[in-house]
């Protein structure tokens, strides 16, 4: 009996390494994950749409493997388990490419720099960390923000799953301070519920890892023909255009 049991382990272990060795390239539409409360990155329009920069930078390069998309949303301390599980084929998110991050995944070349502006009260908003000392500061769980508020290590870190939440606690007075990607901070000052309310303090680069599109650590071929697609893109002219798009600001 434990034999069996022993055989049918190994068939199941075989199965599954099997299952994860095939490429997504071997599909006719990748399944890619995001969290869509990062604008311009990524967002929802009016009509519920998923709309930004990494939507669409996502969508050029499928196009161009041949291949649809098909979106998942959700929370971002999710998406990377959430790739490494093989629920999802790539994640387009704003993620910064991370060395920790870097050991679980893989990541294509990367298409953005990366810094981070600090959201304060518009009222005497401070100049630098050195002033947040013993304050509030709200983050996004599982992003490098929330690493950086930690390690400065006189402030109190307090975790959401969206940044709209992060924002919103600045407003009602329960945070001193979010932080996140200046593109990202000036849709934030400028939206509706925020107008006047929020001001971006100053800017940081807070890691030195910039934003790039994360895939499987096993499936290095598809890690390839992503990179060989933005490479390209980058060539071309188009990368530039589609940042002037949606960071024109």
């Amino acid at each position: 009996m434990f034999k069996r049991i022993a055989a049918l382990s190994a068939l199941f272990a075989l199965a599954a390494s099997a299952a994860f060795a095939a490429s997504a390239l071997d599909k006719d539409t990748l399944v890619a994950a995001t969290e869509s409360t990062y604008p311009p990155y990524e967002s929802r329009n009016e009509k519920g749409e998923l709309v930004g920069f990494d939507i669409e930078l996502t969508e050029t390069v499928a196009k161009k493997l041949g291949k649809k998309v098909e979106w998942l949303d959700m929370p971002f301390d999710s998406l990377i388990p959430a790739l490494m599980s093989g629920k999802v084929d790539l994640v387009a998110a704003g993620m910064s490419a991370t060395p920790e991050r870097a050991k679980r995944v893989n990541f294509s070349a990367p298409y953005e720099i990366s810094f981070s502006a600090f959201v304060t009260g518009v009222e005497n908003p401070p100049k630098d960390t050195d002033e947040l000392a013993g304050k509030v500061v709200a983050v996004q769980i599982g992003t490098v923000q929330e690493n950086f508020a930690r390690s400065l290590g006189n402030v109190e870190v307090k975790t959401f799953q969206k940044f709209d939440d992060c924002v919103r606690e600045v407003v009602l007075g329960r945070a001193a301070a979010t932080l996140m990607d200046i593109p990202v901070a000036k849709q934030y000052v400028q939206a509706k519920d925020f107008a006047g309310k929020v001001t971006v303090a100053f800017n940081k680069q807070i890691t030195g890892a910039d934003k790039a599109i994360a895939m499987p650590k096993q499936d290095e071929a598809l890690t390839a023909a992503v990179n060989g697609v933005i490479e390209e893109m980058d060539k071309s002219g188009e990368l530039a255009a589609l940042r002037d798009k949606w960071f024109k600001e």
